[in-house]
């Protein structure tokens, strides 16, 4: 960049002193030249000695002017250089010191950083969401368990120090799928997600946060931030619990309960970091295993305990109570 700017010749300001210089000198050297076809020797060494000393006064005094001139040029500049490299945080205040023009040019930029800024969160927001539920996707989830197993490895792997995840994987999903369609499908999708969504604490399902996601075609993953194995069974029956008792509904208002279909169920699986995984592939892994041993036992009338947990009974308790 350096060598660039050198081949470049004269800066702005480098140009504006020159030539205001040669301006200065020409009418100097013009001057003296009229004044020596009327005066004798000594008159013209007398102006040419005025002359060279004018000279060597105006060129700092016209250099530091230009420089302080080009001052909000060189803070625009710099600003456009963040930009370039991605920072889009900061915008420019040039005061009232600097030429209305520069400071109409400095108004725009501004406003170009905010739009920059507005697009790219959109941007940003879009590629963390699922665009059917507009739950957390794939992507988000990565960062969330990331973001979780990073405080836990800086603040201690010691209790409290904990979080768990849940796996719910909506059961005869192809069924719904089969008899109605696939849009009778995506509203079962984002009534769930909205019923997951409303059962959490809100702490743990803000957009900010995203503690609950999309994971895959028809399973969702709930990150459960201080929760241990004990606690995470609990946030598993409350669920289930919420999950039987709501009232799912085709694209076209059918209650799916009352149809071939039945009540639509989800099969949880769930475990917890550090206790029983030690990174975040084995605590997915260990969650899906579970969920699935869970869909299977529905299926079969029985359980496959795959793996064995103190925490993890095999099946979620009988469902209590619906109220309308």
């Amino acid at each position: 960049m350096a060598e660039s700017r050198r081949k470049s010749g004269f800066t702005i300001a480098g140009k504006v002193l020159f030539a205001n210089c040669a301006i200065v000198a020409v009418g100097a050297f013009s001057g003296t030249w009229v004044a020596q076809q009327y005066a004798d020797e000594s008159s013209f060494v007398l102006g040419a000695v005025l002359f060279t000393g004018g000279l060597l006064i105006s060129l700092p005094v016209n250099y530091l002017a230009v420089k302080k001139a080009l001052k909000p040029l060189r803070r625009l500049d710099a600003a456009m250089a963040l930009v370039r490299e991605g920072t889009l945080d900061g915008g420019i205040d040039l005061g009232g010191s600097a030429d209305p023009q520069i400071n109409r040019l400095a108004a725009s930029f501004n406003t170009m950083t905010e739009w920059l800024r507005s697009d790219r969160e959109t941007i940003e927001k879009l590629s963390l969401v699922d665009p059917l539920t507009e739950v957390g996707n794939t992507r988000a989830l990565s960062r969330g368990l990331e973001t979780e197993i990073a405080r836990i490895d800086r603040y201690g792997r010691a209790m409290p120090a904990a979080f768990s995840v849940l796996i719910i994987d909506v059961d005869n999903f192809k069924e719904i799928n089969d008899t109605f369609g696939h849009l009778a499908g995506d509203a079962v999708l984002r009534d769930m997600a909205d019923l997951l969504q409303s059962s959490l604490r809100k702490t743990d399902t803000t957009l900010a946060a995203l503690k609950h996601y999309r994971f895959g075609g028809d399973e969702f993953v709930i990150i459960a931030p201080h929760t241990s194995a004990a606690g995470v069974k609990i946030l598993a029956d409350r669920l289930d619990e919420r999950i039987s008792c709501f009232r799912f509904k085709t694209h076209d208002g059918q209650d799916l309960h009352l149809t071939q279909v039945g009540q639509v169920r989800a099969s949880i699986g769930y475990a917890s970091y550090p206790e029983e995984a030690s990174s975040s592939e084995e605590l997915l892994d260990l969650a899906d295993k579970r969920m699935y041993a869970v869909k299977e036992g529905r299926t079969r009338h029985k359980l496959r305990r795959l793996p064995p947990s103190p925490y993890f009974p095999g099946t979620l308790p009988a469902t209590g109570t619906c109220q309308d």
